[in-house]
């Protein structure tokens, strides 16, 4: 690129940076029709590729990304090529196969990763790489890449994301202190809804089992008034809040809470 296009290239990243994705995306394209190198075209459609999969538009995502697999020459570029279509595996739902891509990576790869200049592609591998695993219920390998993910640059990783994971990890490994740690960890580090309720809701069942009733009872009576319907439905909350409250021996509002649960 010339001098005045890789200011424009760098504009075009902080316009993405700050959200501003379709201006973004008609810089990155603008440069990309401007441009006769196979590996710079390839850069800026993998550029556009991830604009368009922030913009919901996975279709438009995945033909860029296809067309710069088709150009790229056989160099590290590769290495963000197939990260990309990893994420977009996992955001179709796909998730061994973004393993699949992930694990491949990390295998042969795992010595260039290491290099400082590939530093940031390698913590957002495994940390992906964890998160994965959690979703698909590997929870004990994925348990030790998330604990050496929070070590990692908050900045390449989605922390709030591990916490989570790592919390649900723990819990289903019974590990209940720990699990206890991450989630409330998470709650001083995230304000985003749906991971704030699924610790709050933890919480409240980790105090539950460990006889905690009142503290429970204060997260449960949370998640009632945060409810994300879709997530946790009212009716599973009331039914924990009548059961805590009943061991509270609060006996009107756990059966106002247990009539709450069956309606």
């Amino acid at each position: 690129m010339t001098a005045m296009d890789t200011e424009r290239f760098q504009h075009a990243i902080e316009l993405r940076e700050a959200g501003r994705l379709d201006e973004a995306l008609h810089e990155l394209t603008s440069l990309r029709m401007a441009t006769t190198d196979p590996e710079e075209e390839t850069s800026l459609l993998l550029n556009e590729a991830r604009c368009c999969r922030l913009l919901g538009t996975l279709t438009a995502a995945k033909v860029r990304l296809s067309h710069a697999m088709r150009l790229a020459p056989r160099n590290q570029l590769w290495l963000y090529l197939w990260e990309e279509g990893a994420i977009l595996h996992w955001h179709e739902g796909e998730r061994d196969k973004a393993l699949e891509i992930l694990e491949r990576v990390n295998k042969d790869y795992g010595e260039l990763l290491l290099m400082d200049e590939h530093r940031a592609l390698y913590e957002r591998v495994q940390s992906m790489r964890g998160m994965l695993l959690t979703d698909l219920g590997q929870y004990r390998e994925a348990k030790g890449i998330l604990e050496k993910s929070l070590s990692f640059n908050p900045a390449n990783i989605d922390r709030a994301g591990v916490l989570h994971d790592l919390g649900m990890c723990f819990e289903q490994l019974r590990e209940r202190e720990s699990a206890r740690e991450m989630f409330q960890t998470l709650l001083q580090e995230t304000q985003r809804p749906a991971l704030a309720m699924t610790a709050h809701y933890k919480l409240g069942t980790i105090y539950f089992m460990g006889g905690a009733y009142a503290k429970a009872l204060i997260e449960f009576e949370w998640c009632l008034d945060n409810a994300l319907e879709d997530q946790y439905p009212k009716r599973n909350i009331c039914g924990w809040l009548a059961r805590t409250a009943q061991r509270l021996g609060m006996k009107e509002k756990a059966e106002r809470y247990d009539k709450l649960a069956k309606e």
